[in-house]
């Protein structure tokens, strides 16, 4: 029997672990198959690489990331500050969707600090919607039905006005906080990039953002979302009924 699978899509390697790791990670104890994919390779991601050499390596810490929770790493082939809400991406999108099947989808919020991530948003979530429609050819076949569709935090946990985004609920990471710190440490050629961007230490920057939404739900750790709830998506929370109590409402 297959097991029933989940799937973090994001823009670029490190996105997914900032923001989800704690929630695949528990899914993964549950007996879900992981799955991560990323629009893009990062290949603007370094103050010194080259374009071709700083992808690779994106790629295969990627990989070793998804690795740490027995998943898989997909990258849907994009390029990174030029991702598009075209027809290149929409099918690369959903291709990585069907190919998966995931019942759920954890991706980023409609509203971030970058036109990118927006872009990836809108991209995963029409590619949830259109999976299942027969006609639409993408070179993958279409899924049975829309999967759950959640998204996570925006970077910095606020949006582009600074405000705090309208989540949902929070996830209770405490208990994973090593495997997310493990998995997001995969990412070190990122260390001195972000260090330019003035995160002088990203590893931290995470725990920060972790324990500023655990503070949200009472928790030391948390991780936190809100659900799509449009019309031809599942109404259900079903993250909520996987997780239990450590799934908490805001």
């Amino acid at each position: 029997m297959m097991k029933s699978r989940v799937l973090a899509f994001g823009c670029h390697p490190d996105d997914v672990e900032f923001m989800a790791a704690g929630t695949l990670a528990l899914l993964a104890a549950r007996g879900y198959e992981v799955h991560i994919a990323t629009m893009t390779g990062g290949e603007v991601g370094s103050p010194t690489l080259s374009s071709e050499a700083i992808k690779a390596k994106r790629l295969n810490e990627a990989e070793d990331s998804a690795a740490v929770l027995g998943g898989h790493y997909r990258y849907a082939g994009g390029c990174d500050l030029e991702v598009e809400y075209n027809s290149f991406y929409r099918k690369a999108a959903t291709r990585v969707m069907r190919e998966v099947n995931p019942c759920i989808v954890l991706t980023p919020p409609p509203m971030d600090y970058m036109a990118d991530h927006e872009q990836t948003s809108r991209l995963v979530q029409n590619a949830a919607y259109i999976a299942p429609v027969p006609l639409y050819e993408c070179g993958a076949p279409p899924t049975k039905s829309a999967p759950h569709l959640y998204y996570w935090n925006a970077v910095g946990l606020k949006d582009i006005f600074g405000r705090p985004l309208p989540m949902q609920f929070g996830v209770d990471v405490g208990s994973v906080m090593e495997t997310k710190e493990k998995m997001l440490a995969c990412h070190k050629s990122q260390r001195e990039w972000l260090a330019a961007l003035g995160w002088d230490s990203y590893i931290q920057v995470m725990k920060d953002w972790s324990s500023a939404q655990g503070r949200l739900i009472g928790r030391e750790h948390g991780e936190c979302f809100i659900q799509h709830l449009g019309a031809g998506f599942p109404q259900d929370n079903l993250l909520s009924k996987i997780l239990g109590p450590q799934c908490v409402s805001l």
